[in-house]
């Protein structure tokens, strides 16, 4: 998320977990009680037990945010810039994403298809108390990007529904009833770079359908949860093809979109397993690295019957 580069993941911040397991069992589990449960139930896909309560860590939070949107049209300004945000602690929260601005048709072979140059936008955002706001001129010291475009002030409650106007949008332009084949990936930061630019090369602009494409920089320290498979790295990079794809083009989009989840493996990264899987027994075994035996020895402990979430994950024999 757009602050998972200071706290990590959701599942991160689970204190205490009540869990109904696949045996019928309702089990209370936490660090210090049913350990292993609550690490691999967090970002278990239900295969271990469905979560029926959740204690969380909370903070306390300022009233106010200030909201910088920045535009880039360079992935590597952007990525620098995104990095010595984070390791400067400049920020609350980070959000960023890609954008085409459509170039018009080229010829592809024999055909002609659109294409585009790709932007990048940043959203910085920062907590403050209104008696003391931001320095503006500390917060984009530095910075290498193409254009400052916007800055507001909110209440942090607006700024927590942001995403709001969005969905109605979706709603309004039909996006929202179209199908949504998502692909989504945790990238090495080097080849992530490389990855990112030569599938956005490849990408028609309207292939999207009205969705975007997501960019999230983040530290790869931050989590500690066993089964939130990602790279070993000190920073990690989010990427996220989600479109809204017309029922009569779904069968070519998933065909990309695998190309796209293979392409990421081979530079290294490991699927955030959200949106659209098309796994393999050996794909699976492949994700979950020397965490494969583990997985397999909690379905069987947990869930013998293979009552939770059958299909989707093919577990050894």
């Amino acid at each position: 998320g757009v602050a998972s580069f200071r706290y990590g993941t959701q599942a991160d911040n689970a204190v205490e977990l009540e869990v109904v397991t696949g045996k019928g069992e309702i089990v209370v589990c936490s660090a210090t009680q049913e350990a292993e449960l609550f690490n691999h139930v967090r970002s278990g896909l239900g295969q271990f037990g469905v979560i029926t309560r959740a204690t969380m860590k909370v903070r306390p939070h300022k009233p106010m945010v200030r909201r910088y949107f920045f535009l880039y049209d360079d992935l590597d300004k952007f990525m620098a810039d995104a990095r010595m945000l984070m390791d400067t602690d400049r920020c609350d929260f980070l959000e960023s994403w890609c954008v085409p601005a459509p170039m018009g048709f080229r010829t592809v072979g024999s055909e002609k298809q659109t294409f585009g140059e790709w932007f990048f936008p940043l959203h910085l955002t920062i907590e403050f108390d209104p008696a003391s706001p931001p320095d503006d001129a500390k917060v984009i010291e530095g910075l290498s990007y193409y254009r400052f475009t916007h800055v507001e002030d909110e209440p942090i409650h607006d700024f927590a529904a942001r995403l709001d106007p969005l969905f109605v949008l979706w709603k309004l332009s039909g996006y929202w009833a179209n199908k949504h084949p998502w692909m989504e990936s945790v990238l090495p930061w080097e080849s992530g770079r490389d990855y990112i630019k030569n599938v956005l090369a490849m990408l028609p602009p309207a292939s999207l359908g009205g969705g975007h494409i997501l960019l999230w920089p983040c530290k790869g320290t931050t989590s500690s949860v066993p089964l939130f498979m990602r790279p070993p790295d000190e920073w990690v990079i989010g990427f996220g093809i989600l479109p809204g794809v017309p029922k009569e083009r779904i069968d070519m989009a998933i065909e990309r979109l695998n190309m796209a989840s293979e392409f990421s493996e081979m530079a290294g990264g490991k699927r955030y397993l959200s949106g659209m899987i098309h796994f393999t027994k050996e794909k699976w075994a492949a994700h979950f690295g020397e965490m494969w035996p583990v997985v397999n020895r909690l379905k069987k402990t947990w869930d013998p019957k293979g009552v939770l979430n059958p299909g989707f994950i093919l577990y050894e024999e």
